[in-house]
């Protein structure tokens, strides 16, 4: 008998991330042996879009022909506020005069939704390598405060790919398996902070044993790692205009370099506590090319996201508000999403909640997806005990 493989999937704006449960072992896939898998597509005029980790370097050379953070436009209509701001923040041409946003390509229009699938199909296509067999179903997360269209917006693009959701699951549940509460079982009130690529989403959980039921859910769909990356490279701008009044957002192609180069800077400073940034011809002064060569700290680097951290503080206040909760009755704050590795985060976090009670997952960028592989039990073959899961 041929075996059945149930894909679990975190479809995130910056990465996406997906494993099979193989046994009791979770199996990430990987795309050139990395599993975090940018969600990043280029479509060239003419041929085959490429995407994942070999789209990463059109990103600089062909800003308008790379999409990515596609997510974010998912389930929303034309007149949103976010897709207002999504369209002014991107090089990419986008047509708000349809109903639904689409990107505006050289080679035809694409609707979010087939873009996405262009991600989600190509994740698919990597498990079927690395497995050997065909795969048609996932388990896939998404916000808990998701946009109303998103569910429908998303069950599409997995059509698209050929791939059946038999299950969607809140992140911040998926994230309560990663942290490994279902080995614990207890009566707690928990608080997941997920700080992904592209939305901070904090969700109040209570456990009861093997039990676990979102009981609030708060968020800003406008804040996440990629926010971080433009604050940054706003700053780095400013003074770059202070100083040779060369305004760098305004020519695409060194932007997009820019921001790239912020978001490697933001990845250091999550270990170090400063690191060089360079980036050749940056700028023009005195009529001529300059380079963009300096060393940016974590103190530079937290101002440049001081607004963004209130935001942090406002959604966790908002949350404690809403459900009654007061920091105290908290007895467990979870840190999941490659944002809750810097330093920054972590302490806005505890300027609310107990800092004593706070856990980060052992891998945060990867916790959301193993959460949804280890729920892929339910839809296979594979017998598990897995915690009851109540959804909102």
């Amino acid at each position: 008998m041929t075996r059945e493989l149930v894909l679990g999937i975190d479809f995130g704006s910056a990465s996406t991330i997906a494993g099979v449960l193989v046994g009791s072992r979770i199996e990430l896939v990987q795309d050139a042996g990395d599993s975090v898998i940018p969600s990043v597509i280029y479509v060239p005029d003419r041929g085959d879009s490429v995407v994942g980790r070999r789209a990463i370097a059109h990103q600089i050379a062909e800003p308008s022909n790379t999409i990515r953070s596609v997510k974010r436009l998912l389930g929303l209509d034309s007149s949103s506020e976010l897709v207002r701001r999504f369209a002014a923040s991107t090089a990419l041409p986008l047509d708000l005069t349809t109903p639904r946003p689409m990107f505006k390509l050289r080679s035809g229009a694409q609707a979010p939704e087939q873009v996405a699938a262009a991600i989600i199909g190509y994740v698919r296509t990597l498990a079927e390598q690395r497995f050997g067999v065909r795969i048609r179903r996932a388990v896939m997360t998404m916000s808990a405060g998701a946009p109303p269209g998103y569910r429908d917006a998303i069950i599409r693009a997995s059509k698209i790919a050929h791939l059946e959701l038999v299950d969607l699951i809140a992140e911040p549940v998926a994230a309560s398996l990663a942290l490994d509460l279902h080995s614990y079982p207890g009566n707690r009130r928990i608080i997941v902070c997920d700080f992904g690529g592209s939305t901070f989403d904090v969700s109040a959980v209570v456990q009861q044993g093997l039990r676990f039921t979102p009981v609030g859910v708060g968020g800003d769909h406008l804040l996440g790692g990629d926010d971080l990356d433009d604050a940054l490279a706003n700053t780095i701008a400013g003074v770059v205009y202070k100083k040779t009044r060369y305004d760098m957002t305004r020519e695409v192609t060194r932007w997009t370099e820019l921001v790239l180069r912020c978001e490697n800077v933001k990845r250091q400073l999550s270990v170090v506590e400063n690191t060089p940034l360079a980036m050749r011809e940056a700028f023009t002064a005195d009529g001529k090319r300059q380079d963009l060569r300096t060393v940016v700290d974590r103190p530079f680097a937290e101002r440049a996201w001081a607004t963004l951290m209130h935001r942090v503080r406002e959604v966790i206040q908002d949350l404690l508000v809403r459900t009654g909760w007061a920091p105290e009755d908290v007895d467990l704050v979870g840190l999941v999403g490659g944002g809750s590795m810097i330093p920054v985060f972590q302490a806005t976090v505890a300027s609310v909640l107990p800092a004593d009670r706070i856990r980060r997952a052992d891998q945060p960028e990867l916790a959301v997806a193993q959460g949804a592989t280890l729920l892929t039990a339910r839809h296979s073959r594979t017998s598990s005990e897995l915690p009851n899961l109540v959804a909102t």
